[in-house]
């Protein structure tokens, strides 16, 4: 039987240490190999050395071993094929005050072993048996090597486009995603005018560009580790929307992150880099607080109203609608597509020309690829909130940039004014981080 022994399982920073290999075979190349990755100085002696372990930047000494040859050494490997030389080295090693390893059958007479070992993507697994089988662990490590990068470390990547994805089913996006390695966890955020696909995931992933083939819609942009952070501070701040400063955003990704967590994709690194940007996000609104109060589209696109209100969509933006017209007071009709709100009046959408008889306006909230109203047959006011937009161009629409203009001009700024300022915040911020 192999002998055994029990061992403690440590990682020696051998960074500077000198390190002396006995023996110039198969075994030495792969203990020099492995300690100059490690940055150790190492000198090789033995009678005969192999091309390859010659060709390292050791010092060399081709000679047999003798007794003060291990003084100066912190650790010391015999590794010739000679049990009794390797024997020797053991003991003239300890004369000399050093810890031996013996790569030898006889190692549990040593002083430590070294385990079987997988190193990549900064992550360094070892495995041992104390001795029971070596072809066990090695087996056991090639193993682990095929699951390596659900345990190396992951960053942050945004792949995303200004184009909405009206019918990106997340479902099948997880049936795309979920057998690629490396990728450790991903929220998929759509709003009216975003598409992102907000991930946790391995280097070599973010730099093959899979990602954004994989987005429901033609990818525009991507942004990873600090880059990808600084993105999503600003997109919570507001400051990547159509209407700067519209905080609706902050619920919008809040969601999408919390369908992650039900769905069990959203690793701890993801969470804690949401969680970051959202602090960051709250410290770039207060810095363009005083150049301009947060806006919501909804609120500009009611102001002015003084009798019944279309609202066409009952997702997020029209339900803000809805609530904000009930709290002024203002008589709504909503138009839904498939589900109805409940405690407003609703029609469905293909009754909207016989809605807006005696409306006041229409505030459309859609998601669709192309415009489902005609302006031409619209005599009321129409705000087109959607993205891509609802409703085809008319003197009586007025769209999101529209109101954007409308908003910066009562405020008295320039949108450039507002990511100045906030550019001026996220230095300061992350200057202390």
């Amino acid at each position: 039987m192999r002998p055994q022994c029990s061992t403690f399982p440590v990682s020696l920073i051998v960074d500077r240490r000198s390190v002396l290999i006995v023996g110039g075979g198969r075994v030495a190349l792969r203990k020099a190999k492995a300690l100059l990755a490690s940055d150790a100085f190492v000198t090789v002696i033995a009678p005969e050395i192999l091309p390859e372990l010659g060709a390292l930047p050791v010092v060399r000494l081709v000679r047999p071993f003798q007794a003060e040859d291990a003084i100066g050494f912190d650790w010391v490997f015999a590794c010739t094929d000679d049990r009794d030389v390797n024997r020797a080295v053991l003991r003239d090693a300890h004369a000399a005050g050093a810890i031996c390893c013996l790569a030898d059958g006889g190692w549990p007479e040593g002083d430590f072993i070294v385990p079987a070992q997988l190193v990549t993507d900064g992550c360094r697994i070892a495995v041992s048996t104390d001795g029971r089988s070596c072809r066990s662990a090695k087996a056991l490590r090639d193993e682990l090597a095929r699951h390596l990068t659900c345990c190396t470390p992951g960053t942050l990547v945004v792949c995303g486009s200004s184009q909405p994805a009206p019918s990106a089913d997340e479902a099948l996006l997880e049936a795309r995603l979920r057998p690629i390695s490396g990728l450790y966890g991903w929220v998929l955020l759509r709003t009216c005018d975003r598409t992102e696909l907000i991930a946790w995931a391995a280097e070599g992933l973010c730099r093959s560009g899979l990602l954004r083939l994989l987005l429901p819609v033609p990818a525009e942009y991507t942004h990873t580790g600090p880059d990808a952070g600084r993105h999503l501070t600003f997109v919570l701040a507001g400051l990547k929307a159509r209407l700067a400063g519209e905080f609706h955003i902050v619920g919008q990704v809040r969601d999408a992150f919390g369908r992650a967590r039900e769905a069990h994709r959203l690793p701890a690194g993801l969470q804690e880099a949401y969680v970051t940007a959202r602090k960051r996000a709250a410290v770039l609104r207060e810095a363009i607080r005083p150049l301009m109060p947060e806006v919501a589209p909804e609120c500009l696109a009611l102001d002015g109203a003084a009798g019944r209100v279309v609202i066409a969509g009952t997702g997020a933006l029209g339900q803000a609608a809805v609530a904000e017209a009930k709290r002024r007071g203002l008589p709504v009709t909503v138009l839904y597509r498939t589900h109805p709100l409940e405690g407003v009046e609703c029609l469905p959408l293909d009754h909207w020309e016989a809605s807006l008889r005696g409306a006041d306006r229409l505030l459309c909230a859609l998601r669709a690829p192309e415009p489902l109203f005609d302006a031409a047959r619209i005599a009321c006011p129409v705000y087109d909130l959607g993205a891509p937009r609802n409703v085809t161009d008319g003197p009586n629409v007025t769209d999101l940039d529209a109101l954007r203009d409308r908003a910066f001009a009562a405020a008295g700024i320039t949108r450039e004014t507002l990511e100045a300022a906030a550019e001026a915040a996220w230095q300061r911020e992350t200057a202390h981080a």
